[in-house]
């Protein structure tokens, strides 16, 4: 017996057994988010929408027993990274599975856009009727906040032909949109250190304070290394040019790849470009910098990552871009997690942004965290507030939090963290502190306070910048390339040793460091402050994670203890 399901005038096939039309249904795809708002019509069927069809790995366990065994010291594949080849190979799906995917969109009406090197998803365009009428859906309109979404109305469902193949569905909604991680020092004092040209921490005091400078001032500045950012809009090249002049950082080496035919075009949150490439340069001045600029929309946040991964030239990711994990939907982070699966095969480790939100993610009074920082393959970044010492020394921090400052949600703004929802604890979650059945973030932290924030040059008026051109700006967007660009200036020291970088799967090293006795001490362990919620203290917490960095420490503590 067909069963059927109607929506105004349109009558859709979901699911029937016992007969050839077998049709498999995908769950995770209706936004429980939306249950409180009420559709307003059906999306128009001439529309054309960018869809994303994510692909079942192959021998997933045994990606699982390489990615393991690429960590284990005692293992013979340890630190022995694989190709984007070699991934495709053993775990991507087979040219058979892919020529079945593309060949039932084609007859559906979609056109094929791109298919990932990796072949973990195919990407296509078409109209409403033609995703419709391919995975028996209905959509419809939305308003929320004066802006009008689409989003189906019932789960997608393709031929059974097709369901040990076809693992998720993106881009039928437009709902979520990522933030840029960054807050301007507004409405309140600077607090008082002598920072750069109009205030905020500079390059200088930045490597001073987190004992960068001994790295840097041996030319251990990122030459010869590779840093991928990821962004969601344009940036000014001459505020790039002239940071690196005003504070003598030598000559600029950074490009664009613009991913799915965008362009460096400036927008809104162009100072977030502005501020992660200036943040990296003040720590790694010699690496060079990749900019991969994409859309912010599910089928763009996917292909901007796959593109990184698939070129596999930047063995550092930094990405301040975020979203809290219910508005991302957990088929967006399962691909997002075979995606950040595949890097750490491949010996690329991600840094993320955990958001401004402090432990409310979601920008509202509900406790979460968000993607992709939650991902137990990224390095999760978090916020403090850092006072300076004597000559610039490193002073002392808190976990930053603002209660009064009502920027981005009714409760402050503050370093994200908290408990995830979706993936349960890894194993390196050990150690003093404390942790729970699921993977926590922020792993980490730096200074993020946008009243100790960071000397930053913009002048791009469209996102509120001057002419003038110095702002002081912070959030975990800053703090995200900090620590990008020490593990840039880190694998530079570690190759001049003939030792492997801090590759891969990153938090296995970092947290090896937390758990196990060093030579020299890691981390400042912040102890005091709170994320508008959970309070920093002694070894891991929900505010901090592992504490903030001492990069000269970590850097001759890896050389000490790696093969």
């Amino acid at each position: 017996m067909l069963i059927e399901s109607g929506y105004g005038s349109r009558v859709l096939a979901v699911s029937q057994s016992g007969r050839a039309d077998l049709r498999y249904t995908i769950p995770g795809h209706v936004r429980t988010l939306l249950a409180s708002h009420k559709a307003l019509h059906l999306t128009a069927k001439n529309k054309t929408i960018q869809i994303s069809i994510g692909l079942n790995l192959r021998h997933a366990g045994e990606l699982q027993t390489l990615l393991a065994a690429q960590n284990n010291p005692n293992s013979p594949q340890y630190h022995h990274y694989i190709t984007p080849a070699e991934f495709t190979y053993r775990f991507g799906a087979d040219q058979q599975q892919v020529n079945s995917v593309q060949a039932y969109l084609r007859s559906q009406g979609l056109s094929i856009s791109t298919i990932s090197p990796s072949h973990i998803f195919v990407d296509a365009a078409g109209s409403v009727k033609s995703v419709e009428q391919a995975f028996h859906i209905a959509l419809a309109d939305y308003a929320i906040g004066g802006q009008l979404f689409y989003a189906p109305l019932n789960e997608p469902s393709v031929p059974a032909a097709l369901a040990g193949t076809v693992a998720s569905i993106d881009g039928l909604d437009n709902v979520a949109q990522y933030r840029p991680h960054y807050l301007s020092a507004v409405g309140g004092k600077l607090r008082s250190h002598s920072g750069g040209a109009k205030g905020g921490y500079t390059p200088d005091q930045l490597r001073t304070a987190y004992d960068i400078a001994p790295l840097t001032s041996n030319g251990y500045t990122g030459s010869g290394q590779v840093m991928a950012i990821l962004e969601m809009d344009g940036y000014q090249v001459s505020d790039i040019d002239k940071y690196f002049a005003y504070y003598n950082l030598g000559t600029p080496h950074y490009s664009n790849v613009l991913v799915d035919g965008v362009s460096n075009k400036l927008g809104a949150d162009a100072v977030e470009d502005d501020l992660d490439m200036e943040v990296a340069a003040a720590i790694a001045p010699g690496a060079t910098q990749m900019i991969y600029i994409t859309l912010n929309t599910s089928v763009g946040v996917i292909d901007g990552y796959s593109r990184i991964v698939s070129d596999n030239l930047a063995k550092v990711v930094s990405t301040s871009w975020g979203l809290c994990e219910d508005q991302v939907g957990n088929r967006e982070i399962s691909i997002l997690n075979t995606i950040f699966e595949q890097a750490a095969a491949q010996g690329q480790a991600v840094f993320a942004a955990t958001g401004d939100n402090g432990a409310y993610g979601c920008g509202d009074t509900e406790l979460a965290v968000e993607s992709p920082a939650d991902n137990p393959y990224v390095v999760g970044v978090g916020g403090t507030t850092l006072h300076l010492g004597a000559n610039g020394s490193y002073g002392s921090e808190s976990a930053w939090s603002c209660p009064r400052c009502i920027v981005l949600g009714p409760l402050g703004s503050g370093s994200g963290g908290g408990i995830s929802a979706v993936f349960p604890r890894p194993a390196y979650q050990t150690g003093p502190g404390h942790f729970y059945d699921n993977r926590t973030v922020p792993d980490v932290s730096a200074n993020a306070d946008p009243f100790s924030g960071y000397s930053i040059y913009c002048t791009v008026l469209i996102a509120g910048c001057s002419k003038s051109g110095w702002r002081v700006i912070g959030g975990t967007s800053a703090a995200t390339p900090l620590w990008a660009g020490i593990a840039v200036d880190i694998n530079q020291y570690l190759g001049a040793q003939g030792k492997p970088g801090l590759g891969g799967n990153a938090n296995i090293a970092l947290y090896r460091l937390f758990n196990t006795p060093q030579p020299f001490a890691a981390y400042h362990d912040i102890v005091a402050g709170n994320n508008l919620v959970y309070p920093a203290g002694p070894g891991y917490d929900l505010a901090t994670g592992i504490g903030t960095p001492d990069a000269w420490n970590i850097a001759r503590d890896l050389a000490s203890t790696s093969n």
